[in-house]
Formats: C-alpha cells, structure tokens, sequence
C-alpha cells in the first residue's frame, strides 16, 4: 500500500506537468520567421545554461528543422564583429558566451586572472580526452604515477565525469569529458579537438620515450585549447 507521502508526490508533478500543458497552450503562433528567431534568443538569454533543440521544439511547438534554421540565423548574427556574445553549440546545445577575443575586458570587470590548469591536471585531462572512456588504471599505467589527486580536481571543475563501467574484474570506473570541458575549451564537439598523429597502439611494456612523445603531442594540443579556457 503506498503511503500518503507516494500521492502527494504524484498530485504535485501532475499538477506541474498540467501548469505546463495550459502555458504551452497560451504560446501566440509566430507572425514572421523573425519573431521565432526573438523568441529563441529570448530563451537563450533567460535559460543562462546550454539549451537543447529539443527543449525548444516542446517549449516554443515547433519542427526540429525549424528550430535548427533560426539557430543556424541567430550563430551567423552574432559572428558579426558589432556583438561582444556569440552562439555556440556546446555538445548538443546551444548557449549564449562572451567573444574569446574580449575575455581580457571581462576579466576586468570581475578582477580576476585568468585560471590555469597544473601540468599534472592538463596531462591527465590530454589522456581522458583522446583516449575516453578510460580507467584511473589506464591513466596511471600511462603518466606512472597515482591520478587520483588529480581525477579528483577535473572531477571538482566538472570538466570530466564517470561516464561508465569497464566489463572486467572489479568493474572499474570509466572518466569521459563534460559539456563543460567542451564550452571552456571553445568546443562544439570532440570532434573538433585539435588533430593528433594516428596514436601508436601501446605495447603491454611500452617503453618510457614512447610514452612521453605521445603525452607530449597531445599536451600540446589540449594546451593548445587551453590558452583561452578560463577555468
């Protein structure tokens, strides 16, 4: 038998899921292609986090491809040099973030200098990000030395996360990177980190020159994005 608490539970999501029917109901159709463009930004700027297409297909009830036409209009406004914001898609969403090339002045307004990661934290997030998913084992058979202290501060800036578990013995943990780490390091996409050399599969004893000629590449490259993250 379900206790009282159980039906209160369910009356409030009920109550909430009808409170948004009955708003969505009240939503004006659009008069012209660039009132669904306001629309969106609108949605953008007061949403603060990123925004998924799908969000403003239920939001706003319209088709996909529309959505995705107005956005691909609102990216290319904003690539103008007048605005000091730009539109960029963060993994699959969208979301409003100050032009790379002003950071200085807002940095500025915040008094603050720019946060840069350790050579230990940027080494192990090079491997997460080429290598992902991968195990702390992984990554400490790769660096030689314990990540855990390390892990421990991409997982505290949400710049990776636990994506999973490896189908082994004692099913250790598997580290991917966030939507964070994407927008911080300016990328739509993993697909847009900067390319590596074809990576040289590892023997079982790799020898420590070949390790480090990988490690270095692809500190370079993470490092390379690096220079206009602020974490």
């Amino acid at each position: 038998m379900r206790d009282d608490s159980e039906i209160v539970n369910e009356e409030v999501i009920t109550t909430d899921q009808n409170k948004q029917e009955e708003l969505i109901e009240e939503v004006p159709a659009f008069e012209s292609e660039e009132a669904k463009i306001a629309a969106l930004e609108a949605l953008i700027f007061a949403n603060g986090e990123p925004i998924s297409v799908e969000r403003f297909c239920e939001i706003l009830q319209c088709q996909a491809e529309d959505i995705e036409e107005a956005l691909d209009a609102l990216v290319q406004k904003y690539r103008s040099p007048e605005f000091g914001i730009e539109l960029v898609l963060v993994g699959s969403k969208y979301q409003f973030r100050t032009k790379a090339s002003l950071a200085s002045y807002v940095r500025l307004l915040k008094d603050q200098k720019p946060r840069r990661l350790s050579p230990a934290a940027l080494e192990t997030l090079s491997i997460i990000a080429y290598r992902q998913p991968v195990t702390r084992h992984e990554i400490e058979k790769i660096r030689g030395v314990d990540p855990t202290p390390t892990l421990k501060t991409l997982l505290d800036k949400e710049l990776v996360t636990l994506v999973g578990h490896k189908e082994t013995v004692g099913q250790p943990g598997l580290y991917g990177t966030t939507d964070r780490f994407l927008h911080l390091f300016g990328l739509g996409s993993l697909a847009e980190l900067p390319v590596l050399r074809e990576l040289k599969q590892i023997e079982s004893d790799p020898g420590e020159s070949a390790i480090s000629e990988e490690l270095q590449e692809e500190d370079a490259a993470v490092e390379e994005c690096d220079e206009t993250a602020s974490l």
